[in-house]
């Protein structure tokens, strides 16, 4: 089995994702995927209408995300920035969607608990404050703090005491893991039990969740047990979507 690990808001990555995905499909390598994210149901592998409703949700609270940076009192090269960083949140999701939408027979595999989704929604809906902190800076500025705020991204595959920093002090308007989850010590035994139980052949999840070992700041200040680090990848060999680019080819430049 597989298991490709994401990250959040990087330009390009749902393309990226959705190159890799069309290029194992067309050389038989896959034929079900399996994403961390869930419906109202808790069913482990919905209906397409069900996945077409909880697209809906989650578009419907993107579009409320967007127009709430678009009426902000930030500069227009800001807004511009934070909005196309809202659009690529839960990406894995929306582009297995793409997928199944051209390729019917591809099995979609739902392995996030039923539980969390109303803090990921949350996470989703919450950029207040961020925005406020944005909006305290003088307007020459705003442009500039926040891409230095996402320069994290770009070395965090590669450098864990970046990633570490990042997913403890999140310098973004949405979080890699928010402390809400971070303290739900069963969700990686529950995504490790579905994936498991329902063996896609290949499996998208955030980062987080493929650590062999969790960052120390991270584990005494969550409360997440040593021990359940890496349960996830035990399961599989892991490839970060980073890595990918030696297959696709590569893609424009990121901001």
């Amino acid at each position: 089995m597989r298991i490709i690990a994401t990250l959040h808001n990087r330009r390009g990555d749902p393309l990226l994702l959705l190159r890799l995905l069309r290029i194992l499909k067309r050389d038989e390598k896959i034929g079900t995927i399996g994403v961390a994210w869930s419906v109202p149901s808790g069913r482990v592998e919905p209906g397409w209408e069900e996945l077409v409703e909880e697209e809906s949700r989650v578009q419907e609270s993107l579009r409320n995300c967007v127009r709430m940076v678009h009426e902000s009192g930030l500069s227009w090269e800001a807004r511009s920035f934070l909005g196309r960083c809202y659009r690529s949140f839960q990406y894995e999701f929306m582009v297995s969607l793409n997928l199944k939408r051209h390729d019917p027979e591809m099995r979609i595999m739902l392995i996030d608990d039923p539980g969390v989704r109303d803090l990921r929604y949350q996470e989703i809906r919450s950029p207040r404050e961020f925005l406020a902190e944005l909006a305290s800076l003088p307007v020459s500025d705003q442009a500039r703090a926040l891409r230095s705020r996402y320069d994290a991204y770009r070395a965090a595959y590669e450098d864990m005491r970046v990633y570490e920093k990042m997913i403890l002090h999140p310098d973004s308007a949405l979080l890699e893991v928010s402390p809400q989850l971070a303290r739900l010590r069963s969700r990686e035994q529950y995504i490790a039990e579905t994936i498991e139980e329902s063996k896609p052949d290949l499996v998208l999840l955030r980062l987080l969740h493929c650590l062999t070992k969790l960052p120390g700041r991270l584990e005494s200040s969550s409360g997440i047990e040593q021990p359940m680090a890496g349960r996830v990848a035990s399961i599989g060999n892991v490839m970060k979507l980073s890595e990918a680019e030696r297959i696709v080819g590569p893609l424009p430049a990121r901001d």
